[in-house]
């Protein structure tokens, strides 16, 4: 497969992995509201919380930034905020404690807050979304049991443990023993992949841990070819089936909406497979690679790439003055203009370059004899 790893790794780097401005500004607003709850449920004479849960991609580390054009796609924030067993009344009436602590002291927002069946949304004009989603505990024998409000039920739920799984997956199953983790790459790379084909089809795609998980088990491991390993993970799950449960930490997270939703994931990845075996053709030159994966990911990050990569192959070569005792074809392989071509095409160049010194008749070394 013609190597483009390093272009993935700065595309996933500047469009698909958040900025620290952007974490930053999420963590402020979660802040912000945990704020405003805790201080509602205390004016309005309700149970305070007994503490809080870093959940969802955030917490994960798999959040990506939204496809490009998609102003409708949001950056969503998820915490989960848990009262005591005793304390917590229905379901659905806690929940709406959570809203009302919200409204009460959030007299600013475009949107008021909205109880949705398994959590409390704050949606923000620019794209920020917070979700709370509300639990309640006890003790028991082995530690503390969550259930998770949903709908009009209490559910079993551990998100904390979740987290976990996710955690040590991704670092046992990454070729790297420390620092930043294939795996984490690659799923944000596939969430990023399927927002983007969900906002052009405008369709429901896998997201959130459906999505994570789905990509955790399809992963294939490619050291140090970020490139190759999410093609050949796009190969994995376009071999599955839409019908087959997802699972995450032995849990089953997906239900049946998820079929139709997987069913056009699966799609997607086929097609992107089908282009992304054109690499391994001989003579792959570098403005196709960059078509090849703008196909894939629809960004225009590509058709930069694509200009510079033009931009630099026609850039004459080296006049004769330009070379030394190195030998006639040493600036060439040394300039801009060959780091952007296929092998094939150094080779031929770098003939082309031999050629035209010996026919100048300037004779110099080693070619003088």
């Amino acid at each position: 497969m013609y190597g483009f790893s390093k272009q993935i790794s700065k595309f996933h780097q500047d469009y698909v992995r958040l900025t620290n401005d952007q974490r930053a500004n999420m963590r402020r607003r979660r802040e912000t509201n945990l704020s405003r709850i805790q201080k509602g449920l205390e004016e309005t004479k309700k149970p305070s919380l007994a503490e809080t849960i870093n959940q969802g991609g955030y917490a994960q580390k798999t959040m990506t930034q939204p496809p490009e054009n998609d102003e409708e796609s949001r950056y969503d924030i998820d915490l989960g905020v848990v009262f005591e067993e005793d304390d917590a009344a229905g379901p659905r009436t806690t929940r709406n404690w959570v809203r009302d602590a919200i409204a009460r002291k959030a007299t600013n927002l475009q949107n008021d807050p909205d109880t949705k069946k398994k959590c409390v949304r704050v949606l923000y004009a620019d794209g920020y979304q917070c979700d709370f989603p509300v639990f309640r505990r006890k003790w028991s024998e082995v530690g503390w049991k969550y259930e998770l409000s949903s709908g009009d039920e209490w559910v079993g739920s551990d998100p904390a443990a979740m987290n976990k799984w996710i955690e040590t997956t991704v670092s046992a199953k990454s070729p790297e023993t420390s620092g930043s983790y294939q795996v984490r790459r690659i799923i944000r790379l596939g969430k990023f992949f399927s927002k983007t084909h969900s906002s052009r089809l405008n369709r429901k795609f896998p997201g959130g841990l459906v999505a994570t998980a789905l990509f955790i088990e399809a992963y294939v491991s490619a050291e140090c070819r970020d490139d190759e390993a999410f093609r050949e993970t796009l190969r994995a799950l376009s071999n599955r089936s839409k019908y087959s449960p997802v699972y995450a930490n032995g849990i089953q997270v997906s239900d049946e909406k998820d079929i139709d939703r997987i069913a056009r994931l699966i799609d997607q990845a086929k097609e992107a497979v089908k282009e992304l075996d054109k690499l391994d053709a001989d003579d792959v030159a570098e403005t196709h690679a960059n078509e090849v994966w703008k196909t894939v990911f629809r960004h225009s990050f590509f058709a930069e790439e694509t200009k510079q990569a033009v931009n630099s192959a026609s850039a004459p070569i080296e006049k004769k003055s330009a070379l030394g005792a190195a030998g006639l074809a040493a600036p060439f392989l040394a300039s801009q203009a060959a780091a952007a071509l296929s092998e094939s095409e150094k080779h031929s160049r770098m003939e082309a370059a031999v050629s035209a010194r010996q026919e100048s008749g300037s004779g110099g070394k080693p070619w003088s004899k």
